[in-house]
């Protein structure tokens, strides 16, 4: 992607830097260098000059020494270079590449230097693992890499075997393949940054695309603390394991040039067809226009980068998609780790009379005066999320089967058919379960008989897997998508706007008038639609959801 060359093209200062989210691990900085940077924030918190601040060098600074959260630099020898503050770390060392780690979306600081929000959303202290990092505008990171179309198959593209159609959130017309490689990232810019008719932008901030699909489908960032209280993994429950999903975003999300290789190639056939033999032709085409793989170089013979441990899994399992697989002691240990990670402690203030208030109504049954939130959600925050762990689409959203659009039968894999609907308010809200969903991990496992009582038949396959409902207190956009948060204006007497609009059944105002007619996605609320409304019984609710943490 180019990222040090388009950052140093685009003069990105650390206070830009800050405002996309990004934050400083303040404990990686070389100690000389880590004065000046304190120097520097305390100055400008108190009103005076800061010129380092908003210097661009000192932006590839903070890059060389390793103390930008998840982006990683590489000396020429291919060799991560080391932390600043490691004896070993060398004036002399230069950047010639960097990539990105899980720590990217996955880690905060404790904003003892620069506290988040600040001046943006980035913060500068001691790294802190697991947490989702709030507000980070991955899609205008990328484009302000020298190269965005290196990942194109994550990107929403203008499909030539669909007759020029494309799907993603509102009116962008999708990279067009018969424009010039200038043309085409300049798409790729205004889809990574821009906004659609509903002011939404195309590609959200806390969002991150992990799916090859050339759909405009990113999904909010999910936190990775207490790993082993979740599954399955990805927005659609599309793998049961957790190091199966690591090693598909080590192989596939931060390596899509394995999507090149013969498996990779009837990975996308397979869920695609020939959209998927599109998006692997154009992203061949792409790669050698932009110099990724070198003219005269064969595409075997320059791709992938990720080096695989193991090369002789099937296209299409679980355990590497596209056939690839790392070191699986590595992604044990990286289980290990998640794993133990601690969730975020509840903030200060709650209410204990309405926590155990909102407690009763999240347990208790409609017919008892709650909101049967355990009927689905668990009810334990200290246990594994149980059983059904994925909810069908349609009843999540209930308008899906309303206009069901049809884009390619795969029967004949065993797989649901590519679709999508164009029905209600929010079609996009589906667009995560088009192409990928639970039937590729369903129909791997076909003959392995009952799982909670239910045949791989009988099993939801089209829907969303359960999210951990801990570490609330940080969010301010809800569902996968991100779609639902306070609009201006809205200011409940609650400890969470956004929680308290997503529990409101204003939400389907003004429309809806019984609860047969609710269309919003997750159209859930308490007090339900029609009865008197209960704002202190919500907010009893939110303040519940905001308690919940796991011994």
């Amino acid at each position: 992607m180019q990222l040090p060359q388009g950052i140093i093209a685009a003069e990105l200062t650390p206070l830009q830097a800050l405002s996309l989210g990004l934050s400083v691990n303040a404990e990686s900085l070389e100690p000389t260098f880590a004065g000046v940077v304190v120097a520097q924030i305390n100055a400008a918190l108190a009103g005076q000059d800061a010129p380092a601040l908003s210097d661009p060098a000192i932006t590839l600074e903070l890059i060389r020494q390793g103390a930008v959260i998840g982006v990683v630099p590489f000396g020429a020898d291919g060799k991560r270079l080391p932390l600043g503050s490691d004896p070993t770390f060398s004036d002399s060392a230069q950047i010639a590449k960097v990539g990105v780690s899980c720590a990217l979306c996955h880690s905060v600081t404790d904003g003892s230097v620069l506290a988040a929000n600040t001046v943006g959303p980035g913060s500068v202290g001691v790294q802190i693992d697991g947490r989702a990092a709030e507000k980070l505008d991955v899609g205008a990171i990328f484009a302000a890499s020298g190269n965005p179309l290196a990942y194109l198959p994550f990107l929403q593209l203008k499909f030539d075997a669909l007759d020029g159609a494309t799907l993603g959130r509102g009116d962008f017309a999708g990279i067009d393949s018969s424009l010039t490689i200038e043309q085409q990232t300049a798409q790729a810019r205004e889809y990574l940054t821009s906004n659609n008719a509903k002011g939404m932008r195309h590609y959200p901030v806390t969002s991150f695309d992990a799916t090859p699909d050339g759909i405009g489908n990113a999904t909010y960032i999910a936190p990775f603390f207490r790993t082993d209280l979740a599954a399955p993994w990805g927005s659609s429950g599309s793998f049961e394991k957790l190091e199966d999903f690591n090693n598909l975003v080590y192989t596939v999300a931060l390596d899509p040039t394995s999507l090149l290789t013969p498996k990779g190639r009837t990975l996308l056939n397979v869920l695609a067809g020939p959209v998927g033999d599109e998006i692997a032709t154009r992203y061949e085409a792409t790669l050698k226009a932009t110099g990724v793989i070198p003219m005269g170089v064969a595409t075997e013979d320059a791709i992938p980068f990720v080096k695989a441990t193991r090369t002789d899994i099937d296209a299409g399992a679980s355990a590497g998609p596209t056939g690839r697989r790392v070191d699986n002691d590595l992604l044990s240990a990286l289980n290990a780790y998640t794993d133990q990670l601690p969730a975020p402690p509840v903030k200060d203030g709650l209410d204990a009379a309405k926590v155990a208030l909102g407690k009763s109504i999240f347990m208790n049954a409609r017919a008892d005066g709650g909101a049967n939130c355990a009927a689905c959600h668990t009810s334990d925050p200290s246990m594994p999320v149980e059983n059904d762990r994925i909810r069908p689409i349609n009843e999540l959203y209930r308008a899906y089967d309303d206009d069901v659009l049809v884009l390619l039968d795969r029967s004949n894999v065993g797989l649901s058919p590519v679709q999508t609907t164009l029905a209600g308010p929010n079609p996009e809200y589906t667009l995560t379960l088009t192409v990928l969903d639970a039937t590729r991990r369903l129909a791997e496992n076909a003959n392995t008989g009952l799982v909670n009582g239910r045949t791989p038949a009988e099993r939801f396959v089209r829907g969303y897997a359960k999210p951990l409902l801990i570490g609330l207190g940080d969010k301010d956009e809800f569902l996968h998508n991100g779609s639902v948060s306070a609009p201006e204006g809205y200011l409940p007497a609650s400890a969470n706007a956004s929680l308290d609009f997503l529990l409101n059944p204003a939400r389907e105002a003004p429309t809806v008038l019984t609860n047969d007619d609710r269309v919003a996605p997750h159209a859930f609320y308490f007090p339900q639609v029609g009865e008197v409304d209960d704002p202190d019984g919500r907010d009893a609710l939110v303040q519940y959801l905001l308690s919940r943490t796991p011994l």
